[in-house]
Order: C-alpha cells, then structure tokens, then sequence
C-alpha cells in the first residue's frame, strides 16, 4: 500500500490487476498433455474434514523433474493469479532450493531479499543465533527462528511495498504433531467484521513498526491494514499484531477498528483451515497470495523442522 494518487488498491499491493483473475483456459489441455505432472484435487483424495484446507481443481501438481516444473511455469502463475495457492511436489532432489528461486523469476515475478543483510531465500527453522540486524548492528531473532507458535498474519506486512506472494519449499516438516500450517482467506476474515471497521480499515493508514531482523533502512511505514480491490472485489491484507502501535491510531475509530480486527483473529483456530499433511511433507513447494490469504502456524514440537522460504512481487 504505496502512497500515490493513481494507484489502485491492487497495484499499490504489488500486482498487475489487468490480468489476475483469467480463467485457466488452457489448463485442461495441459493437463491432457502432461497427465503425469499434474495430480488430481485433493478434494477427491483427502475424506472431507472441516479442518483441512481443500485445494481447489487444478492447485496441486507434482514435477517429475526440474525442467518439467519450470516448464510449467505459466499453469503455476495462471493458477496461482486465480486461486491464490499452489502446492507442487518435486520428485527430485532440491536440497538448496535453487527451484524456488528459478520458478519465480520463470514465472516473470520478482523476489525481494529479506532484509539488509539477509538474500531472498530464508530458513524458517530453530535459529539461536538470529541475524545481524542493520538496524540495531546487533543479532535480532525472528519468530520464524524459534519454535513458538505464531499467530495469524502476512508476510512483510511491515513493508513500504508488502509482500504479495510467497513460496515455501518444505525440507523437513514437524513429524512430533507440532508446527501445523494453517491457512485463512482474507474474505472469510472480512466477513466476520462490521461493515464499519470494514470501511475504517479501508481508509485508514497506520504506522507499522519494522522488526528488527527485517531492517531495510527504515523503523517505521506507513500503510493500510485492508483494502477491496475496486475491479475483482477481493479482500487484500495486511495484518501482523505485534507491528502496531499502542494505540494503533491517534484516531479513536481506526483504534476501535484494529482492536475489533485483533479480536477476530486472537484465536488461531476460530478461522481458517489445516493444510493437509498429504501436502505439507517433505520436498513440496506451496505458493501463495500473501495479500489474500492470512496464514499461522502452531507451537513447534520437532525441533528439526525446516522450511525454506522466498517473497517476491509481480515484475510490473
């Protein structure tokens, strides 16, 4: 949410609206040509549960080689624009996840490091130590380095342009029952809000603090929390608790407005569905639509989980 007269809601998160929501016209061709690459909905191969997260037809492949998925580059952003998720299953070996990076830039988006200090890619694992923070020239320690649980909200919420898409590649999930990754549309959020802190938040700006592990030369931004896209109607957001002010606001509205948001979202489960484990396991890469899609995760109990994680934006 840049500031700027001519920008709409969906540009000013970070996308080109011309063409997000084509349908996938020539994805039942593709599928025809390369049955072997693509799987079948996991709506016809996980029992119904109204925990699990059901992917929609066409979100969920499998890349029998590295050339085959970047071959299939245009049915992953196609996909991707529309549903805003995708899961893909390597069947071969990534360790350093020289895929993840090479599919976004395939897929003509551009990722963003995530810090002064710190590259595109990020580990999501234990992490003691942290990273040297330009900030404060001293170590930070993410949340994503610890095994806490973390609650509902988006990636890079605390930048001047924040994050629209994000991919991870799952090295070692949590094998303990622990660390379960769970998902949340942002319209299924929307809907549990008045209208009046709909419209506050969508016209309100707020001062959103930069962890320190994060630094990219600034402390603070400014941007708004929500905001409805004029053209497709989509909800897209901005959420992480802990980057507000106290209070959020000088105005008593917005303030009133961010504590009712809060709320909604203080219990991890009362929104939002598990992402099965079918999917979430080992050398499988999911991208999502940051701005339209919440995510959280549960307290960590296998101390050697390990994600590998990449931001990245529309190039335009």
């Amino acid at each position: 949410m840049e500031t700027g007269e001519s920008q709409g809601p969906a540009m000013a998160l970070g996308i080109n609206s011309s063409d997000d929501h084509h349908e996938i016209s020539n994805l039942e061709n593709l599928t025809n040509a390369h049955a072997s690459m693509i799987k079948e909905s996991l709506v016809a191969q996980i029992p119904a549960s109204s925990d699990e997260f059901q992917f929609p037809p066409g979100t969920f492949f499998t890349a029998a080689t590295r050339q085959v998925g970047l071959d299939m580059r245009n049915v992953y952003r196609k996909a991707l624009i529309k549903n805003g998720i995708v899961a893909i299953e390597l069947k071969f070996d990534d360790p350093a996840s020289q895929f993840l990076v090479d599919l976004v830039a395939a897929m003509q988006f551009k990722a963003d490091k995530h810090s002064d200090t710190q590259g595109v890619l990020w580990d999501v694992k234990l992490n003691d130590a942290g990273v040297l923070s330009t900030g404060t020239g001293k170590a930070a320690r993410s949340i994503s380095h610890s095994l806490n649980e973390f609650d509902w909200h988006t990636d890079g919420a605390f930048e001047t342009k924040p994050t629209r898409f994000f991919g991870l590649h799952i090295i070692h999930p949590d094998k303990m029952g622990g660390g379960v990754f769970r998902v949340a549309r942002a319209e299924e959020l929307v809907a549990l809000l008045s209208p009046r802190t709909v419209a506050t938040l969508n016209n309100s700006w707020f001062t959103l603090r930069v962890p320190p592990e994060f630094h990219k030369g600034v402390s603070t931004v400014q941007g708004k929390v929500l905001e409805i896209d004029p053209v497709s109607g989509d909800a897209l957001v901005r959420y992480r608790r802990d980057i507000f002010l106290d209070p959020p606001s000088s105005n008593e509205e917005a303030s009133a407005a961010v504590r009712e948001l809060m709320g909604r979202l203080g219990d991890a489960e009362a929104i939002g569905e598990a992402i099965p484990a079918i999917v979430f396991k080992e050398n499988v890469v999911i991208l999502m639509d940051n701005a339209r899609f919440l995510h959280s995760r549960t307290e960590i109990k296998d101390p050697r989980r390990w994600l590998r994680r990449i931001r990245f934006h529309d190039s335009v």
